[in-house]
Order: C-alpha cells, then sequence, then structure tokens
C-alpha cells in the first residue's frame, strides 16, 4: 500500500512538474511576442539615468495630466486622453516600474514629483496643467501639486485614495482587501497562471471582460506586477507623506465619487462592504478641504472605476476646468 501511494505521489508530482514547464514556456514565449511591440524611442524620456514612458497627443495652451492608479499604466487613459486630445494637449505615462518605464530604488513622494516636472518640462507640455487622478493617483502627485500650484488650472481627482484610509479601517476590513503574498503572485505570474485566469475571468467586472481595459491587463500584467507590488508595499508610508500635504491653496479641484449602485466589486462580506462605502464616503467629502475652490460630483452610475464606467462625465468636467 505504502508503494502504491509513493508511486501515485511520484506520478502526480512528474504531472505537476510538466505543467508548470508548459506553464513557463508558454508564459514566456507571450512575453517575447507582447515585449516586441516596444514603443518608439521616441515615447520615452531619461530622468536620473532611468527610461520613462508616456504618451503625447493633441495640441491646445493647456495640458491635461494624467495620473494612474496603484499599478495603473498609460494605457488606462486612452478612451478619456483620445477624446480631450482633439482640443487638448494631453499626456499620460507610466510610473516608474510600471509598464515600460525603468524602476527606481527611490519609492517617495519626492520622486514621483521629481518624475513628473521633468517629463512635463522635456517633452514641452504647455502650462496651465490639470491633473486628473485615478485612486492612488490621489496620493502620488500630492508633492507635485504643492509645488506646482501655481502652474495649475485645476485638478480631478476621480475616486482618489486618503491618506487616512487605512487608519480609519478596522483590522478586518483591511485584511479582506490585501492580495496573496508577493512571492506566490509571482509564482503564477512566471508560469502563465495569471494570464489563463484573466483569459477566463475580467481584471474587473465594471465592464465586460472583452472590453479593452481587461484585454490590456490579460496582455500585460507581467510587465505591472512588480511595479503594482512595490507601491502597494509601500502605501503606507506614501500615505503618510501625502498626509502633511493638506492645502493645494485656491486651485479648482473637482472630487468625482463613484456612487457605487452595485456595491463594492469583490464585496462578499456585507458587514465589511457597508464598512468601506461609510469611510470612502467620509474620506471623499473630506477632500474638499484640500482647496478653498472645490466641488464634489457624484458618478451615479460608477464603482471605482468611474474612468472606464463614465468617462464623458470626467471629460466635462476637465473641459470646464480648462482655460479659453
Amino acid at each position: 500500500m505504502i508503494k502504491k501511494i509513493f508511486k501515485a505521489f511520484k506520478i502526480i508530482t512528474l504531472i505537476l512538474l510538466v505543467l508548470i514547464a508548459i506553464g513557463f514556456i508558454f508564459e514566456h514565449i507571450s512575453r517575447l511576442y507582447f515585449d516586441s511591440k516596444y514603443p518608439d524611442d521616441s515615447e520615452f524620456v531619461k530622468i536620473d539615468g532611468r527610461k520613462i514612458h508616456y504618451k503625447k497627443e493633441g495640441k491646445g495652451n493647456c495640458t491635461i495630466v494624467f495620473e494612474s492608479g496603484l499599478g495603473g499604466d498609460y494605457l488606462h487613459w486612452q478612451e478619456i486622453q483620445k477624446k480631450l486630445s482633439k482640443n487638448h494637449t494631453t499626456i499620460a505615462y507610466d510610473k516608474a516600474g510600471i509598464m515600460w518605464s525603468d524602476p527606481s530604488e527611490k519609492i517617495t513622494l519626492r520622486r514621483y514629483a521629481d518624475d513628473l516636472k521633468s517629463l512635463l518640462e522635456q517633452t514641452n507640455c504647455p502650462k496651465p496643467y490639470i491633473l486628473v487622478g485615478h485612486s492612488f493617483g490621489g496620493i502620488t502627485p500630492r508633492l507635485f501639486i504643492k509645488e506646482n500650484a501655481k502652474d495649475l488650472a485645476g485638478i480631478v481627482f476621480v475616486d482618489v485614495s486618503h491618506p487616512k484610509q487605512l487608519e480609519k479601517s478596522s483590522s478586518e476590513l483591511k485584511k479582506s482587501v490585501q492580495p496573496p503574498p508577493r512571492l506566490l503572485l509571482s509564482f503564477l505570474n512566471e508560469i502563465g497562471v495569471i494570464r489563463i485566469l484573466y483569459s477566463n475571468v475580467p481584471f474587473t467586472t465594471a465592464v465586460p471582460k472583452e472590453h479593452w481595459f481587461n484585454k490590456n491587463v490579460k496582455t500585460y500584467f507581467y510587465r505591472i506586477f512588480d511595479g503594482m507590488m512595490t507601491e502597494l508595499e509601500n502605501d503606507k508610508k506614501l500615505m503618510t507623506e501625502a498626509s502633511e500635504i493638506n492645502d493645494f491653496g485656491s486651485v479648482p479641484l473637482t472630487i468625482i465619487t463613484g456612487k457605487y449602485p452595485n456595491g463594492v466589486e469583490g464585496g462578499r462580506d456585507k458587514k465589511l462592504e457597508k464598512e468601506y462605502l461609510a469611510v470612502h464616503n467620509s474620506l471623499q467629502k473630506d477632500l474638499l478641504h484640500l482647496s478653498s475652490n472645490s466641488k464634489q460630483i457624484f458618478a451615479q452610475k460608477s464603482g471605482h472605476y468611474v474612468t472606464l464606467q463614465e468617462p464623458d462625465l470626467i471629460c466635462n468636467e476637465i473641459k470646464r476646468l480648462a482655460p479659453e
């Protein structure tokens, strides 16, 4: 009996190793193919020896600057950028370690501010700027906003993170939104499991599985993963730094808040979901204190991904802020 069990164990182990090898080969052949779509050199600037990728489109007397959320890349804004570039200069970029941009060991708001300022200067983006941030993109540009307030025609924060959201959340809520260990996710990413997963289920149910956003995440998750996890592992540090910057003066500020008509995506515990929305809504209102010239708009049909569900709402607000 013991010999039979041992034999079965060896067979199962062998099958698993073969599947892992096949998955690894499949994943890395896929990466070779998608890496061949590397952007043109004209879409990069050098900052402190690092290459930062950007997409600049349109012409106008001001620049719409898009700041992505946790692990977000320039493609997140492509629909909104296309619409606005008809009449405005627009620029979206990959933060350090995300997508096509080189990583950086410095994970501070100082580095985020310096990267963005240098990018805008090197790409000759006309002032004033309108900064549009989504999710964690309400944290990372705060120092840039503080230091460049005179060059800002407006700010649009789209369902952004608040520096106090972790300390305002219960331990149960914080635990419920924590991802699996980085080592495990990295292993699954390397053997193609993540690619297969997102081929069958959408990254977000805010839009259909065949939506370009879900396709892009499936395709390029391997180029997003390390940068996303680095930001996530430093979220407390960055939020602490951001909490010290709580005054944007009189720069026009619009807070766009999702109403979450279908609840919180992935929420299974109604009690935690209720807590999350209570904390979120309270802190969204608190963001109004950042500027003496602020207003709040609710995205009635959207959850967190207002950028995908109600892009016109964002575009209209940006157009309102843009100088004639």
